[in-house]
């Protein structure tokens, strides 16, 4: 009997990258592998007849994965790849892995390939991804913090900030700004006039980025008059708004924190 490894990685491209790597070189056979993601507390749902590998991350053998799918592949299919890590599916590690498999037997043509289950779970992960980002280009809501640096903080299913990013940071080119994701604890800073830069929670002090400027509440108590001012009491649609505005976009949107009677 054939006994299964199991690759175990964190959830981050380097993670999976890593993993692919130690399961191509370690020549047990594609379908005798799979990667899987460390769930959030550490714990593992065993399965009989396999082997479990903890993979750590390594940036070198990771580095080398990105250059071959660029290389061999195509620049297209590396962005299909690191969208696709993004994404909350649970096993996206073993569908990169098993789109890469045909990546490097078929070439660039692997993405337009859609007729096969595995590339098309790979564009619905990236369509699932891109349909959130365009939501949040909208819903993301900025407050001034005491040193005059511009704060947002989001929840989003997917990690999308570093698909945000490029259109904040053209858009507020001369502003300094964070956006926070306090789902992953992960945020994207931005320095006037430099390029944005992702990093930990670990490295901010996210108490003082709950501190209001002084002119904050007055902007605050503004913003909800206005939002409250252009509504027309009978064209009130609650429906219609739940669809174009779902409610999980909301904790963090302003004009909906404090007011129930939108909702």
């Amino acid at each position: 009997m054939t006994v299964k490894k199991i690759f175990v990685c964190e959830d981050s491209i380097d993670g999976i990258f890593t993993a692919i790597y130690d399961a191509w070189n370690s020549r047990h056979g594609h379908t005798n592998i799979r990667i899987e993601l460390q769930s959030e507390d550490g714990s593992v749902n065993y399965e009989l007849f396999s082997e479990y590998i903890a993979v750590k991350t390594d940036s070198e053998k990771a580095s080398k994965v990105d250059r071959s799918i660029k290389s061999k592949i195509s620049q297209e299919a590396y962005e299909y790849v690191f969208t696709a890590s993004c994404s909350d599916e649970k096993e996206k590690g073993d569908l990169i892995y098993r789109f890469l498999i045909l990546g490097f037997s078929m070439g660039s043509s692997v993405v337009n390939y859609l007729g096969n289950d595995i590339v098309s779970k790979i564009f619905d992960m990236n369509r699932n991804l891109n349909n959130e980002v365009h939501h949040y280009l909208g819903f993301v809501r900025f407050h001034e913090i005491e040193n005059g640096i511009l704060y947002s903080k989001i929840c989003p299913k997917n990690d999308v900030l570093r698909h945000l990013a490029p259109h904040f940071s053209d858009r507020m080119n001369t502003e300094n700004f964070i956006i926070y994701d306090e789902k992953r604890k992960t945020a994207i800073l931005h320095r006037t006039g430099l390029s944005w830069v992702y990093t930990y929670a670990d490295n901010l002090n996210l108490n003082r980025l709950e501190q209001f400027s002084v002119q904050e509440d007055e902007f605050q108590e503004l913003w909800k008059v206005f939002f409250e001012s252009i509504a027309i009491k009978e064209r009130q649609n609650y429906k219609l708004q739940r669809n174009n505005l779902p409610i999980r976009f909301r904790n963090n949107m302003l004009e909906f924190n404090n007011d129930k009677k939108f909702r």
